[in-house]
């Protein structure tokens, strides 16, 4: 009877020892499951970050070539600027040519005719 009951206890003992193996399995893959998902979750913050940086690093580069473009626009506005002020400058300076000609033969005719 001792034998019968010792047989039983060693198969329960068994039985336990193998419930115990197959949860501690269960917890570890259920572990590294967890790792995974937060290791996926990582990756994908990541990569949410990196396509930010490269969306805000295009920004950039569009605000730059738009400053750039602002300021040859200015620098044409300006050289239009000089080049109108100069055509009003050579303008000016032919009626004054005009202007010292026609003196000129004004005072011609006055000494013909004086």
């Amino acid at each position: 009877m001792k034998e019968g009951k010792s047989e039983r206890n060693e198969m329960k003992e068994s039985k336990r020892e193998r419930n115990e193996t197959k949860e501690s399995e269960r917890e570890r893959n259920e572990t590294k499951a967890g790792e995974r998902e937060r290791n996926e979750m990582k990756e994908g913050e990541r990569e949410r970050k990196e396509k930010k940086e490269g969306q805000r690093e295009r920004n950039e580069t569009k605000k730059g070539e738009r400053e750039r473009n602002e300021m040859k626009e200015r620098g044409r506005e300006r050289n239009e600027t000089k080049e109108g002020e100069r055509e009003r400058n050579e303008t000016k300076e032919g009626q004054r040519e005009r202007h010292e000609t026609m003196e000129g033969e004004r005072e011609r005719n006055e000494r013909k005719d004086g």
